[in-house]
């Protein structure tokens, strides 16, 4: 019986298969291109993401999760039900498949329903659905099996969970709307306005990915290609890496602050098992060279990264579906 783990993320969305060895087995962007007013679907994944800043005024790109939420139902289904065939499920296999879905920290009924109705939608029936901050904590291999708090922070594409979970539960946790998609807009905002230059989405993620460095001594820069703002003609620039570095900082400057409301909010005797423990991070903003330990500094506590961090929620999902007990535990009950 397949037994997968689907993190459907804003930006990305990772398959991890748990009935074999295989691990991660699909990895795209979580982005259809449409067309028409019927938005008939030319392309998905990372196809339909190559097309972005690409394509005439008949077709658009569009992401079906936004922030977490599922904005596009028909959409969403529709991708997904094409990345599990991507994997080698059939459709006839749907039904009997066991899936784990991860979700935001504290969604509300809405959205944990809209979750539910995109997978009735795929045809999923066997479905469980836990809260993104159990699923990071067991990537990183805390041990969440017990009553001991684990501290875990994740910043992915359009959101970031923050939470102190227990075997027991949430003990204290939230999910705010800020991830890495603001930081590619801050970085476009802040070239158009500083080097007059308009640059796309995809140069914005990619300055983000290969240029920014939060270390003060960073001395690297790129060539960013658009279009000047003042002539309209194609243009470039020459991008340093200090240039940038604001875009990033004062996003995750506020997931601290929320992250610090989150300790706020504990009993003192687990404050001060999570300050003696540290924090778990993950997310892909977690490759930026710097950010853990831009983060562990102003949180005043030890950090720990896994060496994909990309992939927390994904793995974690994977070793629950291996887990019952734990799974019975962590799955949300569904009404």
């Amino acid at each position: 019986m397949w037994k997968l783990a689907i993190d459907l993320g804003s930006s990305v969305t990772k398959i991890y298969r748990a009935d074999t060895n295989n691990g991660i087995v699909l990895v795209e962007p979580s982005c259809v291109a449409v067309s028409g007013a019927e938005e008939s679907v030319r392309a998905w994944g990372r196809e339909a993401k190559n097309l972005i800043g690409k394509t005439a005024d008949c077709t658009s790109v569009v992401y079906p999760v936004f922030e977490g939420e599922i904005v596009r139902p028909r959409l969403a289904a529709e991708m997904l039900t094409e990345f599990l065939q991507r994997v080698g499920v059939k459709k006839s296999a749907f039904r009997r498949a066991q899936i784990l879905m991860g979700i935001p920290c504290g969604a509300s009924q809405a959205t944990v329903n809209a979750y539910v109705n995109l997978a009735e939608e795929c045809g999923l029936k066997n479905v469980f659905f836990v809260e993104q901050p159990y699923l990071v904590a067991t990537s990183v291999g805390a041990t969440v099996g017990s009553f001991e708090p684990v501290f875990c922070l994740d910043i992915g594409g359009g959101t970031t969970n923050v939470a102190v979970v227990s075997v027991d539960g949430i003990i204290s946790g939230l999910s705010m709307n800020i991830g890495g998609n603001n930081m590619d807009l801050s970085i476009r905002m802040d070239i158009q306005e500083h080097n007059r230059l308009q640059i796309g989405a995809l140069t914005a993620e990619r300055l983000k990915n290969e240029l920014v460095n939060l270390s003060p001594t960073a001395m690297g820069a790129m060539v960013a290609e658009g279009c000047s703002v003042d002539s309209y003609r194609p243009a470039s620039s020459s991008i340093r890496a200090q240039e940038i570095r604001s875009c990033v900082t004062r996003y995750l400057d506020k997931v601290v602050e929320y992250a610090t409301m989150v300790i706020r909010n504990l009993p003192a005797e687990v404050a001060a098992i999570v300050n003696r423990n540290g924090v778990y991070l993950s997310g892909g903003v977690m490759k930026i060279p710097g950010v853990a330990s831009y983060i562990g500094e102003r949180l005043e506590m030890r950090y720990f990264v896994s060496e994909e961090p990309q992939f927390s929620t994904a793995q974690g999902a994977g070793a629950l579906l291996r887990d019952k007990d734990l799974l019975r535990s962590f799955a949300k009950e569904i009404d």
